[in-house]
């Protein structure tokens, strides 16, 4: 099956208008130095300080639309205003965001324990609140694409499996699922079903960097789907050769790529650490992998005999330049987030034991990561990783 929608404007914002149904904004408003504490943040709801401007679409009422969408699948008032102030808290907390440094933020030291209580051990489930927090961000960013990454939970041994939203000048994480111990790739593919179910994505393609995931039953979920997938793959994953015209031949990636290098052009990135333009030899090739039939796609840098990146997709019909800078996604989202999860919540910022508690956790920093990128977008503020002391400013004036 050939998957094509969605990819014609990666990188792009869609010309058409947008429809969909979103808030009114108001015009940023000129703001005074707070006279609260700094990091502290006033209550929902509260008045301004003498002397300082309303926090108007920048800032407050950015967080208490997310906090009105986020929360209203909880079944109690209690855990709804504890959801908001932590929220908040994780904004306005500087340093590592633990509970007690949350909970200084918005009430106090002895708000600590029912702070705790409310992650670790309430009854509430993130999963609504999770597809919730997907389901405003796109609205507010408008996504073009999406990535699927394994990155690793430090001091705990595990990997946590994020999807992140790629704009075209932002990348946010907007779910995350914790691997237990002991299943690594079967554990890589049940979370990677989870946080990118074809039937939710929309047409938008997704990107895969799981290494040592058997990748199989995802594509084949796709495939069923008719929704576009690319994921790096390994050297030496045996893929039949279809690029002869004839019955093929069972090869090793890397090797398939090399007897079709005659058909590499060159092609333009952008480097995500650098943000240098760089240029590449990129190649294409015919193949069948677990029955189905892809395109394998290699990248050759300057002076390489061998490729040095190797990637299936089911975007058959999709230019190689396109294809080589959706395969670039996972980097940048890397490198966007090792600038701004300090700012926001870390994989290892939770010190409960329980997954449950992890989860609830880290939906809410997604969430504070989202508030944030939406409060500077609205304020015209360039993202994360241009702008760092223009979002730290913001993050405190709430």
């Amino acid at each position: 099956m050939t998957v094509r929608a969605g990819v014609d404007t990666i990188f792009t914002r869609p010309a058409e208008p947008d429809t969909r149904r979103r808030t009114a904004r108001r015009s940023p408003s000129v703001r005074t130095p707070s006279a609260l504490p700094p990091g502290a943040v006033s209550p929902p709801g509260a008045a301004s300080p003498p002397g300082t401007a309303s926090p108007g679409p920048t800032a407050g009422g950015v967080l208490e639309e997310l906090s009105e969408v986020l929360f209203a699948p909880l079944p109690r008032s209690d855990q709804r205003a504890k959801g908001a102030l932590y929220l908040r808290g994780l904004i306005a907390a500087e340093g590592r965001k633990s509970i007690r440094n949350i909970a200084a933020q918005v009430g106090g030291p002895e708000l600590a324990q029912s702070l705790h209580h409310f992650i670790a051990a309430s009854t509430w489930d993130w999963e609504p609140v999770s597809r919730a927090l997907q389901r405003h961000a796109d609205n507010e960013l408008r996504f073009t694409a999406w990535v699927v990454q394994a990155l690793p939970v430090p001091r705990k041994g595990r990997r946590a499996i994020g999807m992140w939203g790629v704009a075209s000048d932002v990348t946010v994480p907007v779910r995350w699922h914790l691997v237990p111990l002991g299943e690594r790739a079967a554990g890589c593919v049940a979370a990677a079903a989870r946080v990118c179910d074809p039937s939710t994505i929309g047409p938008r393609p997704v990107v895969l960097d799981l290494p040592g995931a058997d990748l199989g039953p995802v594509f084949d979920r796709y495939a069923r789907a008719g929704a576009p997938l690319l994921s790096a793959v390994p050297t030496d994953l045996p893929v039949l050769d279809r690029g002869t015209g004839r019955g093929g031949r069972l090869l090793p990636a890397g090797r398939v790529l090399q007897l079709h290098r005659m058909l590499r052009r060159p092609v333009e990135w952008t480097d995500p650490a650098t943000g240098a333009v760089r240029r590449s030899l990129v190649g294409g090739v015919p193949v069948e992998w677990a029955g189905l039939p892809l395109l394998l796609l290699g990248q050759w840098d300057a002076g390489q005999e061998q490729p040095v990146g190797c990637w299936l997709t089911n975007l058959t019909a999709t230019p190689l330049g396109v294809l080589l800078r959706l395969a670039k996604l996972p980097q940048r989202v890397e490198q966007d987030f090792a600038g701004s999860a300090s700012h926001v919540g870390a994989l290892d910022d939770y010190e409960g034991r329980g997954a449950d508690g992890w989860h609830r956790h880290m939906t809410l920093a997604a969430a504070a990561h989202v508030a944030q990128v939406v409060a500077a977008a609205r304020a015209r503020v360039r993202p994360w990783t241009h702008c760092m002391v223009s979002m730290e400013r913001m993050g405190r004036s709430l």
